[in-house]
């Protein structure tokens, strides 16, 4: 039987997205290789992911098999916790991080020190500069394009470029097509509370200021909102500022790092 157009959509999806995994038939799969030791396979039904979910399979000849049985057991579990919606951007992520985890368990502790003195001494700015709190929402995909929305709390330009540094860290978010951002704060000047805010289209015409303004509608301060696009080679229009919108509205109400927070419509553009 075969999958549903949503999950055809989803695999074509995490195959723009990771560069290190592949799109495999019959049966529907992905195929994960995060290194040269382990390869992990997502084998999906006709009945992901509302009733079931992918069948598991991990290769790992160079690992024991209790680590082996710790990874898909991990894999499972998360799984279950998703089952009933789309999971494979969250099983990859999960997979990633088990792998580093397990590399960097492996390597000595004295050069790991070093580089990251090394680091340091070259980010002087950003080391004195809080990283805050950052909450990231379920994906979106709509026509191959994929989209996410992350909101940090912060009280000024550097905790905010902080967040956005930190963000771009993480390997998929720098590989994305778009990161669209804007913050909203305040500054106590002369006993005045003066407005601080900035925002960024990166490529997307007009979507920074369409966040910025649902900021301010939505009377939300000393937040951050960055919403990311993973382009999927199919236009959509203004359907793509919906999606964008709609995940930075539901980043904002579903972190709580907004109180009382004003509701507003959808936007409709």
């Amino acid at each position: 039987m075969s999958l549903s157009q949503e999950s055809e959509d989803e695999l074509i999806a995490m195959s723009s997205i990771f560069f290190d995994i592949s799109v495999l038939e019959p049966p529907r799969s992905i195929l994960v290789n995060p290194n040269n030791d382990i390869q992990v396979r997502f084998t999906l039904s006709s009945e992901y992911p509302e009733k079931s979910i992918p069948l598991i399979e991990v290769s790992a000849p160079g690992l024991c098999s209790e680590v082996k049985a710790n990874l898909k057991s991990e894999l499972t579990n998360l799984a279950e916790e998703k089952k009933g919606d789309q999971m494979l951007f969250d099983l990859i992520n999960k997979l990633k991080d088990f792998v580093d985890n397990l590399e960097s368990s492996k390597t000595d502790i004295t050069p790991e020190i070093e580089e990251q003195e090394r680091i340091e001494d070259s980010k002087p700015v950003l080391n004195d500069v809080k990283i805050p709190e950052i909450y990231g929402t379920d994906i979106v995909t709509d026509r191959k394009s994929v989209f996410q929305a992350h909101i940090g709390k912060i009280d000024s330009k550097e905790q905010a470029m902080a967040m956005l540094a930190h963000l771009m860290e993480n390997s998929k978010i720098a590989r994305a097509t778009h990161r669209i951002y804007a913050y909203r704060t305040f500054v106590v000047k002369n006993d005045r509370k003066l407005p601080l805010h900035d925002c960024e289209d990166d490529g997307e015409t007009g979507a920074g200021a369409k966040i910025l303004n649902l900021l301010e509608m939505m009377d939300a301060e000393d937040v951050m909102v960055v919403v990311t696009r993973w382009y999927g080679g199919i236009h959509l229009g203004p359907d793509r500022f919906k999606h964008i919108l709609g995940l930075a509205r539901r980043a904002i109400v579903e972190s709580g790092f907004v109180i009382n927070s004003k509701t507003v419509s959808k936007n409709k553009s």
